[in-house]
């Protein structure tokens, strides 16, 4: 049980950590925890996927930019929206904005 609960501080200790850095250096209107650690269901090996919704012309450069600039010591997945594109997906669950809105957990905006 402790192992358990070293295991979650630290990934919440990185996910507070690279939110911070995302706010500073990009300027979201949102940060959205998905997958394993938005599910409680972290493990030792467990990665961290946040949904990052930003205005931006090339969402891959930004993806590749961010995983490039960021300091982070888990395995990081990003996954960007443009804000008009969230807004039109966010409520339909065939999308993976729907599934990233229905199952994820905003930690900024």
């Amino acid at each position: 049980m402790e192992q358990e609960t070293k295991i979650m501080n630290s990934h919440f200790q990185e996910i507070e950590r690279l939110k911070r850095q995302i706010i500073e250096k990009y300027s979201p209107e949102a940060i959205i925890l998905f997958g394993s650690c938005a599910k409680g269901r972290i493990r030792k090996n467990s990665d961290i996927d946040l949904c990052v919704i930003i205005e931006t012309d090339n969402k891959r450069e930004l993806v590749q930019e961010m995983l490039l600039t960021l300091d982070y010591n888990k395995d990081l997945d990003i996954v960007i929206f443009r804000p008009s594109e969230w807004e039109r997906d966010k409520d339909n669950l065939a999308t993976f904005a729907g599934l990233i809105n229905r199952t994820g957990v905003k930690i900024y905006g």
